[in-house]
Formats: structure tokens, C-alpha cells, sequence
């Protein structure tokens, strides 16, 4: 059997160590992964785990979008299905126009302020 170059055939394959029980290709890919990896190589390296984080960024605040909207979602039924005294209401309306939020920055300050006013309702309705 022809060795492919760079790769050892079995035949010259180094032997494995008594008591040794990894393999010699588990050696390898260990020493391989030990050694400082070049230049493009952890560039690549670099890449993969940068999407990685913006897949994982993208998953929760779709999640956290979700549970934003279901908060304020069960207020508006809330609203919808009781009958609330006048004195209530304008506190209420009070409370979302107080909201001061500037959306085409896309802040989270601007979340932060629309979560704790709808928090505030939740509370305010008793729900």
C-alpha cells in the first residue's frame, strides 16, 4: 500500500504505547489542535464563531420580541374584557403616553421603557 504524502499508512504508522488506550489518530487530531493554528486558519476559525453569535443573538431577540408582544398582547385582552371606571382608564392612558420612545434608533433603552410600562399595566389591571 502507497503512502499518500503527509499521511502514514499502517504499515508505518507509529505503534501504539502499552496502556495507551486513545488511538494514534486521536493523538494526532490533539497535537493538531495543540499547535497555534495559522493565520487563515483562525481567521476561518474567527468567521464561523461570529455567525455562530449573531444566529444565537438573532434567536433570542426573536424570543424576547415573542414575549414582549404576548405581555402586551394580554394587556389589550385585559382592556378588552373588562369594564373599567373612567378614573382607571385615564390612568392608564397616562401611563402608555408617558412612553417615551424614539423607535428609529432602535434602542434598547427605548424596549426597556415600553417592557416596564407594560409590566406597570399588567400590575394596574391585576393580571
Amino acid at each position: 500500500m502507497a503512502a499518500i504524502k503527509g499521511k502514514p499508512t499502517p504499515e508505518n504508522a507509529a505503534p501504539a504505547e502499552p496502556g495507551d488506550t486513545a488511538p494514534a489518530g486521536k493523538k494526532r487530531i490533539a497535537a493538531a489542535l495543540a499547535r497555534k493554528p495559522s493565520r487563515k486558519v483562525a481567521k476561518e476559525m474567527l468567521v464561523l464563531e461570529l455567525r455562530r453569535l449573531r444566529a444565537m443573538f438573532t434567536e433570542i431577540a426573536e424570543r424576547y420580541v415573542a414575549n414582549a408582544e404576548g405581555e402586551m398582547a394580554a394587556v389589550i385582552e385585559a382592556v378588552e374584557g373588562k369594564s373599567l371606571p373612567v378614573a382607571r382608564v385615564k390612568t392608564i392612558l397616562e401611563v402608555v403616553r408617558a412612553v417615551s420612545v424614539k423607535p428609529r434608533k432602535g434602542r434598547r433603552k427605548d424596549l426597556a421603557r415600553i417592557e416596564r410600562a407594560t409590566a406597570s399595566l399588567r400590575k394596574e389591571l391585576g393580571e
